[in-house]
């Protein structure tokens, strides 16, 4: 047995005896009104919601009780949560499957001390790579950075799969209250048809396209960006080029397929795709 498989074998005689009560406790509690738990706790509310940064998670409507409530925190403690957290938050290689960290929270989470990876400090990096951004959409956005023709792009089109698509709609979505830019749109299925009924009704000479592909190498993302480049060179030639933008990790791919570098936004490997 690897030392990883023991780890989990004793993991799971530690807390044996915890996941046996959760059960006698969900016996026990499986035809219970939730509202009945309201009358027995007038005061249900704040012990059972959590509130932070203007985020709030209310649980207490659900059938859970104190008793489940504090099995389920030791749980996660004899399970090692706490521990495995703090791993991650340090920039340790828990991704097992590819000897690397797993520091997709690095990007949200830019404090003032040094995070060591591999011997260097990560953070300058991302300060830096975060600004590259802000003063690209920035740019975008204020129409200082323009079509080929010199007018504002009026429309920019994403084209990426999984987290590269999920990620930036859901982003885009949650802040359409604020939205006063170019429209936004997403491509991520390969059909053909997709991307066709999407670059319908845009004009090329005013549409920005970013594609978002760690690899840049995703067959999906790859087939419709190649689809948006022709397109886009239909309507403007060799300037085509200057309405790209990229996600990416690997600089030499997004260079050959024509992406200006200034134009492209990395990630270290510690980043997950589906972070991205």
């Amino acid at each position: 047995m690897s030392m990883r498989g023991a780890d989990m074998e004793k993991d799971r005689d530690a807390t044996a005896p915890l996941w046996r009560a959760l059960e006698e406790n969900r016996a026990r509690s499986a035809r219970r009104r939730i509202l009945s738990l309201f009358d027995d706790d007038p005061a249900r509310f704040e012990g059972f919601s959590a509130e932070s940064d203007g985020m709030l998670l209310d649980f207490s409507k659900t059938s859970i009780d104190a008793a489940a409530l504090d099995l389920l925190v030791d749980l996660a403690r004899a399970s090692g949560v706490e521990s495995r957290r703090e791993a991650m938050f340090l920039g340790e290689r828990i991704n097992a499957t590819e000897g690397r960290a797993a520091l997709h929270t690095a990007l949200r989470a830019l404090g003032d001390g040094p995070l060591i990876v591999d011997g260097a400090d990560i953070r300058p990096g991302l300060r830096e790579t975060l600004a590259r951004m802000e003063r690209f959409a920035e740019g975008v956005r204020g129409g200082r950075i323009a079509a080929a023709g010199g007018a504002p792009f009026s429309d920019v089109v994403n084209i990426g799969i999984g987290g590269s698509d999920l990620g930036p709609e859901m982003a885009t979505r949650a802040l359409a209250p604020w939205h006063d830019g170019p429209r936004c749109h997403f491509v991520s299925n390969v059909d053909g048809a997709a991307i066709s009924d999407r670059l319908a009704g845009l004009d090329p000479a005013r549409t920005l396209v970013i594609i978002s592909s760690k690899s840049f190498a995703t067959v999906e993302t790859m087939t419709n960006a190649e689809t948006a480049l022709r397109w886009l060179r239909a309507a403007l030639g060799e300037g085509a080029t200057s309405h790209l933008a990229a996600v990416s990790s690997e600089p030499e791919r997004t260079a050959a397929f024509g992406v200006p570098d200034d134009r492209v936004f990395g990630y270290a490997d510690w980043v997950g795709g589906r972070y991205s």
